[in-house]
């Protein structure tokens, strides 16, 4: 996009600027205070304990698992599975076990997982199944329920569970206009004919359904899925049929509630091209830095109750006809966000405003410092007001940058900082990329 002259290209950004609707501009003041509690504790162990490493939380975490649990329960009546893929830790898959979760697996690996960690009730999605993982599942047949992604996939599993003689309960995955893409099980549309091309496999005993969205931050999409399929199933299935489905799952994608945030010139969503990414485009075309009213935004998400509370009130009003349904969810983020934080050190200050720490963005994967916000709070010199400051890690790489603000009071070679809640999907793709992945230390 071709900007005329520097004098348009500003009032753009103004216009752009004016418009935020998806951010609260606020303060992470209890996350702050929240990572303020473990002070004396964490400074301990980072006395004894080699700088960068995560700090597996079990208070937050069981926290976090009990909010979920007891929030959903007051309005749907079903049995939430923990996704493996957000976090695979063998202690935070044995925790979530004991506290009475299911586990959501979307591979042989984390099929795996779930059997080590002696789960009771497994569900495994996810497309591309090869039949070595649905021998797996067969094998485990008794805790385990298929979502099926496919016609093909289902023919598959279909003769193999023929050939082991082994019956297995499946779901169906479907998707809806209302989804992105179609990479995901089979149109809504094609679930009739699903539903009779499973009769013909003796062995594979169709009883639910499943759909899910990612990033969400209210229910709005799972209302108007599940009052699309309500319509759906009304117009297409017999009344024995529809007593055939004895569970809906309704996926995961709940985003935590006010942890962290995004920056003017990103988006909310690691594919989506921001209005402040244009505008700080548009600028650099004349060489003028971009100067943004707002630092960051938090992202503004719902409770689980309140997440959960819309979505019974749609069940009850449109999904009552389903007289032996009970309804799934597949929490991943929600569980394990709070789960580990991660501690690194201040080692070097380049000037007032820039400092390299010993820890490096590897261990959170890749890039999402320099897009996204993360509250990062200093230890060693508390405060509870952010200071501009940029921080990078150690790695040979520019984008190793962990963020641009700072709680502090000031920031000293030394200084111990807590990059909190970032146990969903960090651990999972931390990578050694120059450096090693940092060890897990647990908070006692």
């Amino acid at each position: 996009m071709a900007i005329k002259n520097l004098e348009e290209s500003q009032h753009n950004i103004l216009e752009i600027m004016k418009r935020e609707p998806e951010g609260l501009i606020t303060k992470l003041t209890t996350v702050v205070d929240e990572a303020l509690k473990k002070r004396s504790a964490v400074l301990k162990l980072a006395a004894k304990k080699q700088t960068p490493f995560y700090l597996l939380d079990e208070k937050a975490l069981d926290k976090s698992i009990d909010e979920f649990m007891t929030g959903f329960s007051k309005h749907l009546s079903g049995r939430p599975y923990y996704a493996i893929k957000s976090n695979y830790h063998p202690l935070i898959l044995k925790r979530v076990v004991q506290k009475g979760m299911g586990l959501d697996v979307s591979s042989g690996r984390e099929l795996k997982f779930a059997i080590k960690a002696k789960a009771k009730y497994i569900v495994f999605s996810g497309p591309g199944k090869t039949d070595e993982e649905l021998r797996l599942a067969l094998k485990y047949h008794k805790r385990v329920i298929v979502h099926v992604d496919s016609f093909n996939e289902l023919k598959r599993l279909g003769n193999l569970s023929q050939k082991s003689h082994k019956k297995i309960t499946i779901g169906v995955r479907f998707f809806t206009n209302y989804h992105l893409g179609n990479k995901f099980g089979i149109p809504l549309d094609d679930l009739r004919e699903f539903w009779t091309e499973a009769k013909k496999y003796p062995y594979l005993e169709l009883r639910g359904l499943q759909s899910h969205f990612s990033w969400n931050k209210d229910s709005e999409k799972y209302s108007k899925m599940l009052k699309l399929l309500a319509d759906h199933l009304k117009k297409y299935f017999k009344p024995e049929e529809l007593d055939e489905i004895h569970f809906i799952d309704l996926g995961g994608g709940f985003y935590p509630k006010q942890i962290d945030g995004f920056y003017p010139w990103t988006g909310r969503y690691p594919s989506h091209m921001h209005a402040g990414a244009l505008a700080k485009l548009a600028n650099a075309e004349f060489g003028v830095k971009t100067e943004f009213i707002d630092p960051y935004y938090i992202v503004d998400s719902k409770t689980p109750e309140e997440y959960a509370e819309l979505i019974g009130t749609v069940v009850k009003e449109n999904l009552s006809f389903l007289k032996n349904c009970i309804y799934y969810a597949e929490p991943g983020r929600m569980i394990s966000y709070s789960s580990m934080h991660i501690v690194v050190k201040l080692i070097d200050i380049k000037k007032s405003s820039v400092g390299i720490t010993d820890g490096g963005i590897n261990a959170i994967g890749w890039e999402f410092g320099e897009h996204f916000y993360m509250p990062i709070i200093n230890l060693t010199h508390p405060s509870k007001e952010e200071i501009p400051f940029t921080l990078y890690g150690s790695l040979c790489t520019p984008r190793d940058v962990w963020g641009y603000y700072c709680f502090a009071s000031e920031m000293q070679s030394g200084d111990v900082l807590i990059i909190p809640n970032q146990g969903a999907y960090r651990y999972t793709l931390a990578q050694e990329f120059i450096k090693a992945i940092p060890p897990v230390y647990v908070l006692k």
